[in-house]
């Protein structure tokens, strides 16, 4: 009754909990696919404005599996700074300082983040050869990178997307009058130019040459 704790109450012999690992992965994919989608749309937006290149797909997906790889070696990174953790957190004794200054009692915590970073490196690494998921990465990415460029773009000619506020008033009036007198004007003109055709100037210079010349109707 008064003798030690058993052994089988250690909470470094506890198993991970399934679904809290499941749901952790789940989350943390979402967080990486995003932080992929960002970091290739930004690869887009860099290569249209600075570069001056089209969008090439072949290209940007394979900047995609790029960007998963680093992150799944972010991730290896993070699952063997874990282990390191763990082995110093086994060695720790009294009270925890802070929260980041891990004793035995988190061995259960730092296993359940080492396998999580395992596993999504894992599941980086699958979609690299996931050409369904590279594409979705890929159009989501062209898509968020157009929106900032027309977002910058419209934000640099500011003055030309937010017209006068009194706009609407008399604009019927002032389309019809452009139709009735600048259009009519340039038709008028348009008209006149036909009218002065190469032909004519050479008629009219032949008529000025004979009006000159007092032989000319003798000849």
């Amino acid at each position: 009754m008064f003798g030690k704790r058993a052994k089988s109450g250690d909470i470094r012999e506890r198993p991970i909990d399934p679904a809290e690992l499941r749901r952790s992965v789940d989350e943390g994919f979402l967080i990486a696919k995003f932080a992929v989608t960002i970091a290739v749309a930004n690869h887009i937006i860099r290569n249209a404005l600075q570069q001056h290149e089209t969008f090439d797909p072949l290209a940007v997906a394979q900047t995609t599996r790029d960007e998963l790889l680093r992150m799944a070696a972010e991730q290896t990174d993070g699952a063997e700074r874990m282990r390191e953790i763990r082995a110093t957190a086994q060695k720790a004794k009294g009270r925890s300082k802070h929260q980041h200054d891990y004793r035995r009692g988190d061995d259960l915590k730092l296993r359940t983040r080492e396998a999580t970073y395992e596993e999504l490196a894992a599941a980086m690494t699958r979609g690299v050869d996931d050409q369904a998921f590279i594409d979705g990465i890929v159009i989501a990415a062209r898509e968020r990178a157009w929106d900032d460029i027309g977002t910058t773009v419209v934000g640099r000619l500011g003055w030309a997307q937010r017209p006068a506020e009194d706009y609407e008033i008399g604009r019927d009036e002032r389309v019809r009058q452009m139709l009735d007198e600048d259009f009519a004007a340039l038709v008028v003109e348009h008209l006149g130019d036909e009218q002065q055709t190469p032909g004519d100037d050479d008629a009219q210079a032949e008529a000025a040459t004979d009006q000159a010349d007092p032989d000319a109707e003798h000849s």
